[in-house]
C-alpha cells in the first residue's frame, strides 16, 4: 500500500523542529484524534459565517485576549487574512500603502481585487536586512493622499517591530485606516514587552497563531478595532474563504487560546530569560546575538533566536539539517529560529550541543560582517505595468540570463520570509538579474520553471 504523504511526514516528525508550526509535535493539553472529531456544520455545531454557540464564544475569548473590538477565526492562515483587509477597505482601482518588503500573499490579493499596492521605500539595518522607516511611511501618505488604508508588518522573520503606534497616528491625521500583518505576534496578546497592534492603534490585523503558539499550521485570527464594522468583515472573510472550515483547525486555535489564557504569560517570560541564557552559552562557541542593529524606534522579539554564523547561514542551516534539525530561515550571516512556548528550554540544550559539533568555517566566511552596504535586497525595480495588469496579461517563460529588460508577470522572490524581490509590473534590471543568479533556486518563488523568469509577451 502507497502511503507517500504518511510516509513524508512520519520521518519529518522524527527531526527536531525550530519552524512554525510552532507547536512543533506537541499538543497543548491532550492529544486527540483529528478523524474522530472532524465534522461539519450542522444544527448541533456551529456555523462559523453565522456564528451562535461555540464558535461565537471562542471568537469572543480570542477578541478578549487580543483586547479587540472583535475576532473572527481563519482556517486560511494569515492570507486569508491579509485578503479580508484589502478587500474591506479598499475597491478596484483604488491605492493601498504598504512596505515595499510585505508578504507576498498581499501583492496576490492586489492582483486579483484591481487593488494598487503603493509602496513605502526600504532602509536597511546595520545587518543589511530591510525594514520600512515611520519617514517612508509617511512620505508615502503625503505622496498618495487619496489611499485609503496603510499596511505594517510587524514584528518580520527577524522579530523586528517597528513604531506602529507612530504610523498609525500618521494614518488617522490622512484619514486613512491602518491594517498589520501581525503574523509572527501571536504570542503578543499575553506579554507586557512588546504591545500587539490593536493596542497601537491599528484599525484591522491578523495574527498567524500557528507561527509562535501551539496551533495547527494554517490557524489564525482576523482582529477589528472599535472603527470596523464586524458584520461587513464577516460578509468579507466569506468570499476568502472555503465555505467548508475545518473545525479541527478551530478547535486548535481555541486550545491555543485557552493554553495561553493560562499558561501564556509565564510561558513567554520563562522562554525569555532561556534564550538570553542560551545566547550567552552559545557566544563562547562563536555565534552571537543577531538582534543587536535594531534602527531607532524599533524593538526585536527577544523571543525569536536570531544568531549570526561565522560560517555564513546557509552553511550553518546545512550542517544542522544534516544532524536532523531544521530552521526556520537562514541567510547569508545566520539563521532565524522559531521557539516553542511548550518545551522551548529543552529544545535550546538540544541545539546547543548541535552546534557545539558544527565543522567550523567549511567553505564558509570567516565573520560575520556589519556594515550598511551589505543589503539583503537588489535597488528596486522601476514600474512598467500595474499588478493586475501584469498578473492577467499573456506571458511567457524567459531564461534568467536573457530577462533583463523585460516586465515581470508573476512576483519573485525568496521563501522564507515570502517578500518579493521583484513585483509582477516591474522590470528586471541588469542588477536584479544578477542578483537572482546568485540566490538557491531552490528557495525561489514565482518561477515557471528553474533558471526562467515570468514575463510579460511582448506585443
Amino acid at each position: 500500500m502507497l502511503r507517500p504523504m504518511h510516509d513524508m511526514l512520519e520521518q519529518v516528525s522524527r527531526r527536531l523542529s525550530f519552524h512554525m508550526p510552532a507547536s512543533q509535535g506537541c499538543a497543548p493539553f491532550e492529544c486527540w484524534d483529528p478523524y474522530s472529531l472532524d465534522t461539519t456544520e450542522l444544527p448541533v455545531t456551529d456555523d462559523l459565517y453565522r456564528p451562535e454557540g461555540a464558535i461565537a464564544k471562542a471568537q469572543s475569548l480570542a477578541a478578549q485576549s487580543a483586547g479587540a473590538a472583535c475576532t473572527l477565526m481563519l482556517h486560511g492562515g494569515g492570507t486569508a487574512g491579509m485578503h479580508t483587509m484589502l478587500l474591506y477597505v479598499a475597491r478596484r482601482g483604488e491605492t493601498v500603502i504598504m512596505p515595499r518588503n510585505i508578504h507576498v500573499s498581499a501583492l496576490n490579493g492586489c492582483a486579483f481585487m484591481g487593488i494598487e499596492p503603493a509602496f513605502a521605500e526600504l532602509s536597511f539595518t546595520a545587518l543589511g536586512r530591510p525594514y520600512t522607516a515611520v519617514s517612508a511611511h509617511e512620505r508615502a501618505m503625503r505622496l498618495h493622499p487619496d489611499a485609503k488604508a496603510a499596511v505594517v508588518s510587524r514584528p518580520d522573520y527577524y522579530g523586528l517591530a517597528s513604531d506602529l503606534a507612530e504610523i498609525a497616528r500618521l494614518a488617522r491625521g490622512h484619514g486613512m485606516m491602518t491594517l498589520c500583518d501581525e503574523a509572527h505576534g501571536a504570542a503578543l496578546n499575553w506579554r507586557t514587552d512588546i504591545p500587539n497592534a490593536g493596542a497601537c492603534g491599528a484599525d484591522l490585523f491578523f495574527q498567524s497563531a500557528h507561527k509562535t503558539l501551539p496551533a495547527l499550521t494554517a490557524g489564525a485570527w482576523l482582529h477589528g478595532g472599535a472603527r470596523v464594522d464586524g458584520g461587513r468583515l464577516l460578509r468579507c472573510l466569506r468570499m476568502i474563504q472555503t465555505s467548508s472550515p475545518s473545525f479541527l483547525s478551530l478547535l486548535s486555535l481555541d486550545d491555543a487560546r485557552a493554553w495561553m489564557d493560562k499558561f501564556g504569560a509565564q510561558a513567554c517570560t520563562a522562554l525569555a530569560e532561556s534564550v538570553s541564557h542560551f545566547y550567552h552559552q552559545v557566544e563562547l562557541m562563536g555565534y552571537c546575538n543577531g538582534q543587536t542593529d535594531a534602527p531607532e524606534g524599533f524593538v526585536y522579539d527577544p523571543l525569536r533566536i536570531v544568531l549570526l554564523a561565522p560560517e555564513g547561514g546557509e552553511v550553518l542551516a546545512e550542517d544542522l539539517s544534516s544532524q536532523g534539525i531544521d530552521v526556520e530561515m537562514c541567510d547569508s550571516n545566520g539563521i532565524v529560529c522559531i521557539v516553542s512556548l511548550l518545551d522551548g528550554p529543552a529544545r535550546l540544550g538540544q541545539l546547543k550541543e548541535a552546534l557545539s559539533r558544527v565543522k567550523r568555517c567549511r567553505g564558509g566566511r570567516v565573520a560575520v560582517k556589519s556594515n550598511r552596504s551589505q543589503k539583503l535586497y537588489p535597488p528596486m525595480p522601476e514600474r512598467a505595468l500595474s499588478v493586475e495588469q501584469a498578473v492577467f496579461a499573456k506571458s511567457v517563460p524567459i531564461p534568467l540570463k536573457a530577462a533583463a529588460g523585460m516586465i515581470s508577470a508573476a512576483h519573485v522572490g525568496l521563501y522564507p520570509p515570502g517578500t518579493a524581490l521583484c513585483v509582477a509590473g516591474e522590470r528586471f534590471s541588469r542588477d536584479m538579474i544578477g542578483y537572482l543568479e546568485r540566490l538557491d533556486g531552490r528557495r525561489l518563488f514565482g518561477l515557471p520553471a528553474p533558471g526562467r523568469l515570468l514575463c510579460v509577451a511582448e506585443s
